[in-house]
């Protein structure tokens, strides 16, 4: 018999070890229903069973927010309810009025009660919010879609249908939303679209009644400078002047290409300012709600005599700059003037912006006055030194003058055309047509924060900050490209290629304009200014939207597209589990105020107005229920959103509880038969410890 080892005991000890510890884990299993407790248990099956509780709370969070955005959508189509109730009470206050049968007295009711639905319609749209959320006035309206809509602001289309079918070709009517979006339509296809937003605009080749101030060009200056004078202004008149001209209107052919064939004058100053080194300046002056008054200024100081090839290279160059300000005048107005409820303040658009569109034309590195080189960037320089420099000279919104508008002001602008056009080269024709994008997007109403945004992904303030950075490596391949040319996409010098081959001499041809080119900014050879009456049946450029342009007009019978554009970008309401953008569900709702209604000026104070208003409130009426219709859109996918998430959350929880759920039937007889097992080891350890107790009988006997 072996006593130092007891054998049966050991494995009786082990085989109760084992059996306890199934009797453990199953008596866990039991007492939390879960059959993995920890990762040992089922790695794999944790892993799936996690990613599957992932999924299940997000999805159960996700059936929230929908049914959240559906409270939204109901408060928003709640208050419009309201909206189209004002409406069409405003619709019957129309039609009383309209009737003959009213006295004055009687309208003056009507249209106080009228006035009293427009205020509280606007409340509407202000007050109207959803968790603190501002739903009817535009700031949830989709982004680049103008928030005010189009209306029929004097009379039925038909009252312009004799103008327009006798000058089809000249009449352009472009929709701006649903699935007329950038389609040409004609004005019968108009007629039977209630709601539909559009751009009207009227193209002409139209002819200004130009009236002098008789003020000689070279008043105040001696006999010497006026005989230097006089040589020049012809020189000035036949041949850098038009042919500056003609550069830019080639250069930007959809900004600028509608003056093709018009006229309009400009005057001439020449004088003497030894102390200044301004070679030439360009001005506007308003002399009433349809005249426009240009001036072209010359310094005689800074001209050599007699006047060098290099000198003229600096003159042409300056000429360049001074007439894209002038063409900016002419067709962006409001955004170089700043028309804010018929008062204009001046440079409405940042100075850089003003100034660095003007040195693109020109070019920001010609050698003469390399702003760029001032800022101590060049195509050695990396992109550090470039960011460096920059901010040394940001971009401020005010405009500082110097480096900062002329030269940072350049490659800001550069770098907007660049995006504009794709962002993918430098070479001169894409930064030409991304220049032109940029300027003719504004032209069509839009303003440059917008148009900055649309290209940059940035807000204006915020690319004004950030353009140091964002804008380096764009700056280093410009500078690459350019090397020793100009930098001007207007004087055929863009490059150093460009300045060897195409124009080696001068920035500008040194041909004479001829013919019907001359007639557009024709510089005059007897007045400093030249104030331009613009046609009766084409309003000035500066009565209509941000920006916008000499084409672009309300002509009675319709109101040009909106000036108001939406801001916000919509509400995105977040439907799935995971960061995937299929899983935003976005809800735009159009400001729905007054203004944007084009009810603000219901007036049904005559017959006539009556007439007119009832038309008015008729497409306000349509365009609400167009809004309405969206809503409802909206509630029903977000209906079926909730009931798609709720099965899925159903199903994911059945599969995840298979894996994850302890069958109970199933551990209950593990757990009886383990726990018998453990008493019957417990019994046979027992024994096996006392089985080796006779050995002692032996030594006792």
């Amino acid at each position: 018999m072996i006593i130092t080892h007891n054998l049966r005991a050991m494995n009786s000890q082990r085989q109760l070890s084992i059996v306890s510890g199934t009797v453990s884990k199953t008596s866990e299993k039991l007492s939390s229903g879960y059959k993995i407790n920890r990762a040992a248990d089922d790695a794999a099956g944790l892993s799936i069973s996690e990613k599957m509780r992932k999924q299940i709370r997000g999805l159960t969070k996700a059936t929230e927010n929908a049914e959240d955005g559906i409270s939204m959508v109901q408060t928003a189509d709640g208050a419009l309810n309201e909206v189209h109730d004002m409406l069409q009470r405003m619709n019957e206050l129309c039609v009383q009025a309209a009737n003959g049968t009213n006295s004055i007295s009687d309208r003056l009711n009507i249209q106080d009660e009228v006035s009293q639905l427009i205020t509280e319609i606007d409340r509407v749209a202000e007050t109207t919010k959803f968790n603190e959320i501002n739903l009817l006035d535009g700031s949830i309206a989709k982004p680049g879609r103008n928030a005010y809509t189009t209306a029929i602001n004097n009379r039925k289309l038909e009252a312009i249908k004799d103008k327009y079918d006798k000058d089809k070709k000249n009449f352009l009517l472009t929709g701006l939303n649903g699935a007329y979006a950038g389609k040409q339509l004609s004005l019968d296809e108009l007629a039977e679209l209630d709601g539909t937003k559009l751009l009207y605009t009227i193209n002409y080749d139209f002819s200004t009644t130009p009236t002098g101030n008789q003020v000689s060009p070279t008043d105040g200056l001696n006999q010497a400078l006026k005989t230097k004078a006089d040589a020049l202004i012809p020189v000035l008149q036949n041949s850098i002047v038009p042919q500056a001209v003609q550069s830019l209107l080639a250069a930007y052919p959809d900004t600028f290409g509608y003056l093709n064939g018009s006229s309009i004058g400009i005057g001439l100053t020449m004088y003497e300012d030894p102390n200044s080194s301004v070679l030439a300046s360009a001005g506007l002056s308003f002399g009433g709600s349809d005249t426009l008054g240009f001036n072209l200024s010359v310094n005689m100081a800074t001209l050599s005599d007699p006047m060098t090839k290099a000198s003229r290279d600096d003159l042409e160059v300056t000429i360049v700059h001074e007439m894209m300000h002038t063409l900016m005048y002419e067709a962006l107005t409001n955004g170089m003037t700043g028309n804010v409820n018929g008062e204009f303040k001046k440079d409405t658009f940042p100075q850089w912006f003003i100034e660095g569109m003007a040195q693109t034309a020109a070019g920001g590195c010609y050698h003469g006055n390399d702003w760029v080189a001032g800022l101590g960037i060049s195509s050695s320089s990396t992109e550090a030194d470039i960011t460096n420099a920059i901010n040394r000279a940001p971009l401020t919104q005010s405009g500082s003058g110097g480096a900062s508008d002329y030269g940072t002001g350049y490659l800001a602008s550069m770098y907007l055309g660049y995006m504009a056009a794709g962002g993918n080269s430098v070479k001169e024709a894409d930064m030409k047509r991304g220049l032109d994008t940029v300027m003719n997007d504004i032209k069509k109403g839009e303003s440059l924060d917008d148009v900055v945004q649309k290209y940059t992904g940035k807000p204006l303030k915020s690319f004004q900050k950030e353009f140091a950075t964002m804008g380096a490596s764009f700056v280093k391949d410009l500078m690459n490209e350019v090397q020793d040319g100009t930098g001007g996409v207007a004087t055929g010098s863009y490059n150093v290629n460009t300045l060897n081959n195409a124009n080696p001499d001068n920035i500008l041809s040194d041909n004479n304009v001829t013919g019907a080119a001359l007639q557009l900014f024709q510089l005059s050879g007897t007045d400093q200014w030249i104030f331009n009456k613009y046609p009766a049946d084409q309003m000035p450029i500066y009565n209509g939207g941000t920006a916008t342009n000499g084409k672009g007009y309300s002509d009675g019978p319709l109101e040009i597209a909106a000036n108001k554009r939406a801001t916000g970008f919509g509400s995105a309401l977040h439907v799935g589990a995971d960061a995937d953008m299929t899983n935003k569900v976005h809800v735009y709702i159009d400001a729905m105020d007054a203004e944007s209604l084009g009810v603000d000026k219901v007036d049904v104070r005559t017959v006539d107005f009556a007439s007119i208003s009832i038309e008015r409130v008729a497409l306000a009426i349509a365009q609400v229920s167009a809004q309405r219709s969206e809503l409802g859109a909206y509630q029903n996918r977000l209906e079926h959103t909730v009931n798609n998430l709720g099965n899925i959350v159903e199903n994911t929880t059945a599969a995840e509880s298979q894996i994850r759920d302890t069958d109970m039937a199933k551990e209950m007889v593990k757990y009886s038969n383990a726990n018998i097992l453990q008493q019957a080891g417990q019994s046979m350890l027992a024994q096996t410890n006392q089985s080796n107790q006779g050995v002692l009988s032996l030594i006792a006997s």
